[in-house]
């Protein structure tokens, strides 16, 4: 398994969608949902240390829920960010960065995930916490 900080991914990732044909906007947006995601978890941090309850943390904050100024953040802009991580944690494990999805439960995996895919069915069965989590 590649290890890589969660900065040097987001980096890899973006070029990813690069190499894939996605505009200018797409690419500057995806980053500013990515520089949030990396203030909360930290540019440095292991991307093999993020877990699920550092992911639903983070669903919960503040950090993602607020604006610096303290207004909320409208729930479109909130879903979206929700979307850029999950499709980046997605692309993180497709290419070997990370061994499991590390979504909460009811993390809603749209489109990017077909039905039968057995990513979708492993995020499933790996949502429930084990007996040394419970």
């Amino acid at each position: 398994m590649m290890e890589s900080t969660l900065h040097e991914a987001a980096e890899a990732y973006i070029e990813h969608l690069r190499s894939q044909g996605k505009t200018e906007r797409t690419l500057y947006t995806y980053n500013k949902d990515l520089q949030q995601i990396e203030a909360f978890f930290g540019a440095e941090r292991k991307l093999t240390s993020i877990l699920v309850p550092h992911v639903g943390k983070f669903f919960k904050s503040d950090a993602l829920l607020k604006m610096p100024n303290g207004k909320e953040r409208a729930k479109p802009t909130v879903d979206k960010t929700k979307r850029v991580l999950r499709m980046f944690l997605i692309w993180a494990k497709e290419t070997g960065r990370i061994d499991k999805l590390p979504l909460p439960k009811g993390t809603r995996m749209g489109r990017s995930v077909k039905k039968g895919d057995k990513n979708n069915d492993e995020h499933s069965r790996q949502s429930a916490p084990t007996p040394a989590q419970a």
